[in-house]
Order: C-alpha cells, then sequence, then structure tokens
C-alpha cells in the first residue's frame, strides 16, 4: 500500500514533536534502491473463511488505505475485479476477499490475519465518521517512537514501524 501524507510537526520544550497531516492527498516516488521486488505470481491458499464487517471498497479512499498500511505495514495490497487482496511480505500471509451474496466474504491463510488487523482500523475510522486524513496526526517521542493518531494525540493511535 503506498498511501501517504505530508505532517507538520512542532517540537515542544521537552523534545516531542507533533502535528496534523495536510488535507493534499501526497504520494511520492520511491527511490529505486526503496522499491519492492517483484513479487511472485498470486496463488490463493486456503485458510480462515468469514463474512466481513466492512466493504473492502473502503480502501479505495485515500484515508482509508492510509489507515489499513498503518494496521498492516508490511502487507501489499492488490485489487482485482472483485474485490482486494492483501499479502504480507514478511510471513507469506494473505487475506482476500470476494462478493457473497450481498455482502463480502474474506479468506485469511498464515500467521497473521491481515483482514482482522486492517478491518479494526477501518472501523474505527468509521465510527469516528470517516473523518478526513487531517483528522490524522503524528507524535514523534523524545524516545524516537513515532505514532500516528486520529482525532487528538490521546485518540486511537497506531505506531509506526522503527
Amino acid at each position: 500500500m503506498l498511501a501517504s501524507g505530508l505532517v507538520r510537526l512542532t517540537v515542544r520544550a521537552d523534545g516531542t514533536a507533533i502535528g496534523r497531516f495536510h488535507t493534499d492527498q501526497i504520494s511520492y516516488m520511491l527511490a529505486r534502491p526503496h522499491e519492492r521486488p517483484p513479487r511472485p505470481t498470486f496463488h490463493q491458499h486456503p485458510g480462515r473463511t468469514r463474512a466481513t464487517r466492512v466493504n473492502p471498497a473502503l480502501l479505495e479512499n485515500w484515508t482509508g488505505q492510509f489507515l489499513a498500511q498503518l494496521a498492516a505495514p508490511s502487507a501489499e495490497l492488490m485489487t482485482t475485479s472483485t474485490g482486494v487482496i492483501l499479502v504480507d511480505v514478511a510471513t507469506g500471509s494473505q487475506a482476500w476477499t470476494e462478493p457473497a451474496g450481498g455482502g463480502w466474504t474474506v479468506h485469511q491463510h498464515g500467521p497473521l490475519r491481515l483482514w482482522d488487523q486492517v478491518e479494526e482500523a477501518l472501523t474505527v475510522w468509521q465510527d469516528a465518521g470517516s473523518p478526513a486524513h487531517s483528522d490524522l496526526g503524528l507524535t514523534v517521542d523524545p524516545d524516537g517512537t513515532q505514532r500516528v493518531w486520529l482525532g487528538a494525540p490521546d485518540g486511537r493511535s497506531w505506531n509506526l514501524p522503527a
């Protein structure tokens, strides 16, 4: 997933930096050394199947995709004509959705339940009224810990990978 954002941080006296993301949908071109390696052909693996609680189309929204990326940081997102596929490049875990009876079904395989992680973040976002990207903020603690939060610094948050 490649949703990104621009944030302006203000450094406080205690060394903590804090700020909100801008409203613009900003993306950055990866430097060649940072590009992902070619992905092998995707093969669906059997796993646990259940109905989804959110529509996979939420991943078409920039903020929805950004939050999904925070929830499953090493997952790659692919879309198909009928749903989405998440593949974790570190563990090989996968999740893929398909329409089912007016709703959606998700199939998950591997040690990580990628869709569970993404679905939880999307549910938090929807429960907050699906706010704009600018309702997200970033706090960087003096020890270097980086945390993206929703609404307010003490709101629901996701740690950025180190």
